[in-house]
This record gives C-alpha cells, sequence and structure tokens, in this order.
C-alpha cells in the first residue's frame, strides 16, 4: 500500500466527549504531530554489534523516504562513530532542507570539545 499524501485524512475525528466541568475532553487536534525519529541514536539501538557509518547513513536515508522531517541522528560524545556519522551527514550535505536533525549533546565541563561546523541558510 503506497504511503498517504495526507495520513491525517485516514481517520476521522472523535466524537468530542460533554464534561462541562472539565477543559481537555472537548479539545480536538486540527493537524497531524510531528513525528521524531530516535531510531539511529546508539542508546536506541543497543545492538551487540552497532551499525557502522554507513549504516548509519543508509538507516538515515531510508528515514527520509519514509517522510520524517525531525530526525535524532546521534549522541556525538558517545563514540567516534556517532561523531564521524554526524560529521558525513553535515559535510556531504545529506539534510534535506525540509528536514531537522537533532543531535544530543552533553552538558559536563569534563567533555571533550570538539567542533561541528553546519553551513548552510536554515530558516
Amino acid at each position: 500500500m503506497p504511503m498517504l499524501t495526507d495520513p491525517s485524512e485516514k481517520y476521522a475525528p472523535y466524537t468530542p466527549l460533554d464534561l462541562p466541568a472539565r477543559q481537555w475532553p472537548h479539545k480536538q487536534l486540527t493537524q497531524h504531530p510531528i513525528w521524531l525519529s530516535t531510531d539511529l541514536r546508539d542508546g536506541n539501538q543497543a545492538l551487540a554489534q552497532p551499525m557502522t557509518v554507513q549504516q548509519k547513513r543508509t538507516f538515515f536515508r531510508h528515514l527520509v523516504q519514509c517522510g520524517f522531517k525531525e530526525i535524532e541522528v546521534a549522541f556525538p560524545a558517545a563514540s567516534e562513530t556517532e561523531f564521524s556519522f554526524v560529521r558525513s551527514l553535515i559535510e556531504d550535505e545529506e539534510v534535506p532542507d525540509d528536514v531537522w536533525m537533532q543531535v544530543r549533546s552533553s552538558v559536563q565541563n569534563s567533555c571533550e570539545v570538539r567542533e561541528l561546523t553546519v553551513t548552510g541558510n536554515r530558516s
């Protein structure tokens, strides 16, 4: 079955509950939620053999192809693979203009400082 252009049209809205003393039951969503994939994070994989940079890039491309507009890609401080993966996505301009890439970062003072330069015009 092909992916729907507008999945929000698949289901009819529910009939709101009539509970006048409550604030939320009568509210309805008017837009579909923004789905965020966290599948590429090392912590989410918990694989015996974590994915390589190339495997992660292939997975990232599949997520983009599926229509994800927000993708949490990595925690670069976790490993060299995570850092290299994020760097390769940026340097090779793999992230489409309409996709937001989320990168987790530690805030501890003892962390090694490494720099990622992001170029491009994102508004």
